[in-house]
């Protein structure tokens, strides 16, 4: 279980902390969060033997990432609450802020005292501690790492999850859900290790060389992954949801795209701004959801604009009546109507580019086409869409 906090889990954590580093520079929230993240992740990075070695020659302590990652450890969580505070959005008592800095302030000195003065130093790295789980000094020192985060967790989770009913339905509420049951692991791994701690004893193995081997416990790995993993999903849950609906968006312009390349062919006017290619469209990294919309609608102001295109009366009387965009008009009774409004828009722009009046649209469509709403207008335009390129693989084949 070691690699999996030795190389895993500070890839996972350097990642987030990479991916949110721009927010560093918005709000007090968003601040709190990428430095809880960046102390998690330097607690983690101090497990590799190299890092050990590298930090033991650099301060002339054999075993200095103990102490490094304890103190990363009181830091995240002290970050970790002033995100919860922030992001809760709620009055606190005066004086409430100041006192979780001295309060982590204090725990820091605490645990650099104990190092100092009550750890024995006889081995190298982060795991030399294990050979003396049975002395005095410490189980000191780490219960008082595991009442700081055993305080912090705790707290996280009650304030999450009473905060949960508040927020919308969806990824982000899933999040907050996420959030609140990673301080429920974190506060059930801190229980678990004060257990762990009192009743382990001095019972460490040694090896040939006289070295301790690290005590190997199964829920001691896994329960803090797991508290780590979900908080990455707590916090990475509602911007999925924009990813989602970004990509989403793309992929509903790459199915309009031959539609509304045609169309606006035939009448230019109706684009709103500058046209631009398939490829492009793909390349394009912004919030699709507005030029979608302006597609969907922009089809619908050509089909108008092709509408008037029609022959009137006069023109229906001497030319024996007005073309039926091969036979669209019979057809509406028995075809889906979105495949009756591709085909009439197929033969309308065909019609256009030989200076042709379009076919009078069937009667089907007059009081039938297109949506009440934005996202209905869309949707319609997608089923649109999907049979005009079907009626062109028909015709192809």
């Amino acid at each position: 279980m070691r690699p999996l906090f030795t190389w895993l889990m500070p890839t996972l954590i350097w990642g987030v902390v990479l991916w949110r580093a721009p927010s560093a520079f918005t709000t007090r929230a968003n601040r709190a969060l990428w430095a809880a993240f960046t102390a998690i992740a330097l607690g983690l990075s101090c497990r590799p033997a190299f890092v050990e070695r590298a930090l033991g020659d650099v301060t002339g302590i054999r075993d200095v990432t103990q102490l490094l990652k304890h103190l990363a450890g009181v830091a995240a969580a002290y970050f970790l609450l002033e995100y919860v505070q922030a992001v809760r959005q709620r009055p606190e008592r005066p004086g409430a802020a100041r006192a979780r800095l001295l309060f982590t302030v204090a725990a820091g000195l605490a645990l650099t005292l104990l190092f100092v003065f009550a750890l024995p130093h006889d081995a190298d790295g982060a795991f030399g501690i294990d050979a003396h789980y049975g002395e005095p000094g410490v189980k000191v020192y780490l219960c008082v790492f595991d009442t700081v985060f055993a305080l912090a967790s705790a707290r996280a989770m009650v304030l999450f999850w009473s905060n949960r009913e508040a927020v919308p339905p969806g990824t982000l509420r899933a999040g907050v859900t996420c959030l609140a049951a990673s301080g429920a692991t974190g506060l059930a791994y801190t229980l678990y290790r004060y257990h762990f701690i009192l009743t382990s004893g001095d019972a460490t193995e040694f090896d040939a060389d006289g070295k301790p081997v690290p005590l190997q416990d199964t829920l001691s790995e896994v329960l803090p992954a797991l508290m780590l993993v979900l908080l990455v999903l707590g916090v990475t849950l509602p911007p999925a949801r924009t990813v989602v609906g970004y990509l989403r968006d793309q992929y509903a312009l790459w199915r309009l795209h031959p539609l509304w390349a045609d169309v606006v062919a035939a009448v230019p006017q109706v684009v709103l701004g500058t046209q631009s290619g398939r490829l492009r469209d793909l390349l394009t990294v912004r919030d699709r959801s507005v030029e979608l919309a302006h597609r969907a609608f922009a089809i619908r102001d050509a089909a108008l604009v092709l509408r008037e295109d029609t022959p009137g009366p006069e023109y229906a009387s001497t030319a024996g009546g007005a073309p039926t965009a091969e036979g669209v008009s019979t057809a509406a009774a028995d075809e889906d109507l979105a495949r009756v409004e591709a085909r009439w828009l197929r033969t309308a722009v065909r019609h256009r580019a030989r200076d042709l009046p379009a076919p009078a649209p069937p009667a089907a469509l007059a009081a039938t086409t297109g949506g009440r709403t934005p996202r209905e207008e869309i949707a319609w335009m997608l089923a649109v869409a999907a049979a005009y390129r079907q009626l062109d693989a028909d015709e192809s084949a």
